[in-house]
């Protein structure tokens, strides 16, 4: 997939999105997440080897990586099904449910209008570092990617996109 983007045009961070599933694997309900978050990054955390032969020769290789995302403040906010859900498992204590998550990651400077980049991690743990705050209920997350994913598209960067698989 290509980029959609004009030569030398910097790709804008909001093209970048993560959505959350808040329905079920077989009737996905996509929520997006990130408001109020001014800086989020995924990481790759690459497992990296390197060898220096006899001849002084340094390989490298990548043999692993373990995405991971966090977003701070991350303010509970009224109808956010993610922040619903998350308060659940938290006040339920069913911490093995943090693991069940799907999250989906959208490239939209990749692909064409009605056809972006995107792909669905299942398996994904959210773990909730924290509550709390000053001025607001905060609760900053991590979300750690499953790297068990399905490629495909989606229609677009809306509230809840629609995914086709690849």
């Amino acid at each position: 997939m290509e980029l959609n983007l004009k030569e030398n045009q910097k790709a804008q961070r909001r093209l970048l999105a993560t959505y959350v599933n808040v329905g079920e694997s077989d009737a996905p309900q996509w929520e997006v997440i990130g408001a109020g978050v001014e800086e989020s990054t995924i990481e790759y955390n690459n497992e990296v080897n390197s060898v220096t032969d006899i001849l002084g020769i340094t390989e490298t290789d990548i043999s692993k990586n373990a995405p991971k995302q966090s977003l701070e403040p991350f303010t509970i906010r009224g109808g956010s099904m993610v922040h619903q859900k998350l308060l659940d498992i938290l006040r339920r204590n069913a911490l093995s449910e943090l693991s069940l998550f799907e999250v989906m990651v959208v490239e939209g400077y990749m692909g064409e209008e009605g056809s972006l980049a995107a792909e669905v991690h299942s398996g994904c743990t959210i773990e909730v570092e924290s509550k709390g705050g000053s001025g607001s209920v905060d609760m900053p997350i991590s979300i750690y990617f499953s790297n068990n994913k399905t490629l495909g598209t989606v229609d677009g960067l809306t509230k809840s996109p629609t995914f086709t698989p690849a």
